[in-house]
């Protein structure tokens, strides 16, 4: 083959990262050497009808990097239809993963590590791989639309059986933190269960027909926000950065729609420091502590968050704004974190 046409042909790959799939029961599993180069990658939909099979290839130094990159492609096809938010996502995973009831093959889906995009795929499969004349490696990623689309289904169906029953529990329960933290879970579980319809739309038409929810979706979202508009909390934070550290609590508490009030349902009680300490004469240094303590209607902690940290820069305002930096991530992604653990841990039985 000519060289020129072979390096359009790579170019409009790389971009493109093509749809294709097999005829014949599944892709081979071998690598070609450099030379001729295989019809999958010379011509991927004869190869792999897109009825059958949605890949994606990808290009590295190694065969490993080709099947990340391929990986990446087949999640952009996802990213570019569907929205994941993380949090939502990594609180899924722990709550299904506590249920035990369900399969390696979900537990992969539930637990497993994303490739350069949000979106978790479930049922992916590496085919061939072949070198190309410059020694770049290109692979190719395969999803069997009828397989994965029979393990969707099932997975949905289990989702589904997690929203019910924590609704029931939601409706039965009379304390509202524990009303709460079901509802909470409940919402979560049902938000993960429309991230796969909406893949499972994309990957198979026929499983996507069949497949129906025993809960409305809205209503759930709408009797956790409902819920979480009584759960008010009162905040108060020691030191003299304390008013912007409640302001960050506040900021990440909005998120859950948690009011806060004077007197509430539960409260936060903390306090902050920052010193200044010798570390480097050349730099301006600083030391900050935090304290934070959530708190139940009868004033026990329920989350007790400790945590303390150094800045450095080269005057001591900036080495205090970093430290207000450090102190404000700490806040947003570990103490509200746990605060959500703790209602996630009530529905795990922990």
């Amino acid at each position: 083959m000519n060289k020129t046409v072979a390096g359009r042909i790579l170019m409009g790959l790389l971009v493109l990262f093509l749809f294709a799939g097999c005829a014949t029961g599944g892709p081979a599993s071998g690598s070609s050497s450099s030379g001729d180069m295989p019809a999958w990658f010379l011509d991927p939909r004869a190869a792999y009808p897109d009825d059958t099979y949605m890949t994606a290839i990808g290009t590295g130094d190694t065969r490993r990097a080709a099947e990340q990159s391929a990986m990446a492609g087949l999640s952009q096809i996802f990213e570019s239809q569907i929205t994941v938010d993380v949090s939502t996502a990594e609180r899924y995973r722990d709550l299904v993963s506590s249920a035990g009831n369900v399969s390696e093959s979900e537990l992969m889906l539930a637990q497993s590590t994303n490739v350069q995009s949000n979106q978790t795929l479930l049922n992916v499969q590496f085919g061939e791989a072949a070198v190309d004349t410059e020694g770049r490696v290109h692979a190719i990623a395969y999803i069997d639309r009828m397989a994965t689309g029979r393990i969707y289904q099932d997975l949905i169906r289990k989702n589904s059986g997690f929203v019910t029953a924590y609704m029931n529990e939601y409706r039965a329960a009379d304390d509202p933190i524990r009303k709460y933290a079901f509802v909470s879970a409940a919402a979560v579980v049902a938000q993960s269960n429309a991230l796969l319809l909406d893949q499972l739309r994309i990957i198979s038409q026929v499983f996507y027909a069949m497949t129906s929810l025993p809960y409305d979706q809205r209503s759930v979202l709408q009797e956790k926000s409902e819920m979480a508009s009584t759960m008010t909390i009162s905040l108060r934070v020691r030191g003299g950065e304390g008013p912007l550290v409640e302001s960050a609590v506040r900021e990440a508490l909005s998120q859950e729609r948690f009011p806060t009030a004077d007197p509430a349902l539960l409260s936060i009680r903390g306090d902050v420091r920052i010193e200044d300490i010798e570390l480097n004469p050349k730099y301006k240094s600083v030391r900050w502590y935090l304290n934070l303590d959530f708190t139940g209607p009868d004033g026990k902690a329920l989350v007790s968050y400790n945590n303390q940290g150094r800045a450095s820069a080269v005057t001591a305002e900036s080495a205090r704004s970093f430290a207000m930096d450090d102190i404000n991530k700490a806040v947003k992604q570990e103490f509200v974190g746990s605060v959500r653990g703790y209602f996630d841990g009530l529905v795990q039985g922990n």
